[in-house]
């Protein structure tokens, strides 16, 4: 029976018009600046949007066009660092000569550095001097390099009938034992118009000081003109967005308190001490609210110091991203903790990168701040199908000031009541005759069920 009267108030339920669930109502909104003509636009998300935001997954973000209907958007992360490309160096280089028929490992060789700064490979048979001789290979510095080496690229002079050789690099820190670096053929060939070339040896990343390039007997002495070696490429820190954050007394003496916007994913921090030449230890910990649980961020010495005319600050402190609001600065208060004055924080943060399809006609605008409005963003690679885990591209927009409306978004019971009010006498009656329909079948149920039981 219980099962019969939940299924004839669900049908009831049904019955309600769409417009009975109230739409949310969003406190702040930017114009959005397009730039170029197309269909998907992304923009970096402006500090005033996280200070605005009521959800701290910035699930209550909108772009709406300009009939107010909201487009699709995506929200991406990007990365934290970007990969910078290896330096190319320009290496010194000395033919090795040896009797015909003479390997290149029978060769002993050391490097003297003159006084002007240049060296000079000084080389030993080990026997009487040979009237002929031919290069069997070269000896590459590499000792000037401070990053370690994942290629190297030889420029020669190709003959017209090509050049294919059958390279060996070797890797050696003091001109005596030699490792295997790497092999592989370097070649010229041409056919007519087409040209096939292979000049780079590739290897996993080394360090060395000295390389040594040699090749199968037979084989001619390409006649090397330049020897090139780039370096492993290097992860660095991507430019992040920046903001001074004042702190205030805590309740305990050595605590300060640091109110963030919520969402905002700060990694990167830089705390401003009050007085010079002060050491403490100090505890950075997240709270939700005050008097609430608490999750220690990090631990840390923070230092200011001015010595011999060298200004003396730590180091730039990373964190996991936090979007915490609440950060409390715990600072070791023996000693004397920061002295008088209140820190400062400075946070750092890779802004989150909104993409939104700009369907419909200008002029768009974003919208946010409503607690009622659940999360719509989309995966960014269903804005564009078949993108996969490739980058998407996107032309640029820009946010515009933020204007705030006044009025309190409403409750779902608020909004039902100006709904009611809304109807005219017509539809009341309609809606009135509808629901005593509805409770005479429940009551009738109900005295069936009595009376079968």
């Amino acid at each position: 029976m219980t099962r019969v009267l939940a299924l004839l108030a669900l049908l009831a339920c049904a019955g309600l018009p769409a417009a009975a669930t109230p739409s949310p109502r969003f406190a702040h909104s930017a114009p959005l600046e397009l730039e170029g003509k197309g269909a998907l636009y992304a923009l970096p998300l402006p500090l005033e949007v996280y200070r605005g935001i009521a959800r701290r997954d910035l699930g209550d973000l909108r772009v709406l066009n300009g009939a107010g209907e909201v487009v699709p958007h995506a929200l991406e992360r990007p990365a934290g660092t970007e990969k910078k490309s290896g330096a190319v160096l320009s290496l010194a280089f000395f033919p090795l000569l040896a009797a015909p028929g003479r390997p290149v490992e029978d060769l002993s060789l050391r490097v003297e550095r003159r006084p002007d700064g240049t060296l000079k490979a000084v080389l030993a048979t080990g026997g009487r001097r040979d009237t002929v001789r031919r290069v069997a290979g070269y000896l590459i510095d590499a000792s000037a390099s401070k990053e370690p080496l994942r290629e190297l690229r030889f420029a020669w002079a190709a003959p017209a009938a090509g050049t294919a050789l059958d390279a060996r690099l070797e890797a050696s820190d003091d001109l005596r034992t030699w490792r295997p670096a790497a092999s592989g053929p370097l070649l010229v060939l041409r056919r007519g118009e087409a040209v096939l070339e292979r000049r780079a040896l590739e290897f996993a990343p080394l360090r060395a000081k000295y390389l040594r390039l040699s090749w199968r007997a037979g084989q001619e002495d390409p006649k090397l003109s330049a020897v090139q070696a780039q370096a492993v490429d290097a992860a660095a820190d991507a430019p992040r967005s920046w903001h001074r954050f004042e702190a205030t007394a805590g309740a305990k003496p050595g605590e300060y308190l640091f109110e963030l916007p919520p969402g905002l994913p700060v990694d990167r921090l830089r705390f401003e001490l009050p007085q010079e030449n002060t050491v403490v230890s100090a505890s950075l910990i997240e709270q939700e609210r005050p008097g609430g649980a608490e999750r220690t961020m990090l631990s840390a010495v923070l230092y200011r110091m001015q010595h011999d005319a060298q200004k003396l600050v730590n180091p730039d402190l990373q964190v996991a991203p936090a979007a915490a609001s609440r950060w409390l600065l715990r600072v070791d208060v023996r000693g004397g903790g920061l002295g008088s004055g209140l820190p400062a924080l400075h946070a750092g943060w890779m802004p989150h990168r909104l993409l939104f399809v700009a369907r419909g006609e200008a002029p768009f605008r974003l919208a946010f701040g409503s607690v009622t409005a659940p999360p719509i963003a989309m995966p960014a690679h269903s804005l564009v199908p078949g993108s996969g885990d490739r980058p998407v591209s996107a032309l640029g927009a820009r946010a515009g000031t933020v204007q705030t409306s006044n009025a309190p978004e409403k409750t779902p019971l608020a909004w039902a009541n100006d709904y009611v009010e809304s109807l005219d006498d017509k539809k009341l009656w309609l809606w009135g005759a509808l629901l005593a329909a509805v409770l005479v079948i429940v009551g009738m149920a109900w005295r069936l069920a009595r009376e079968i039981t």
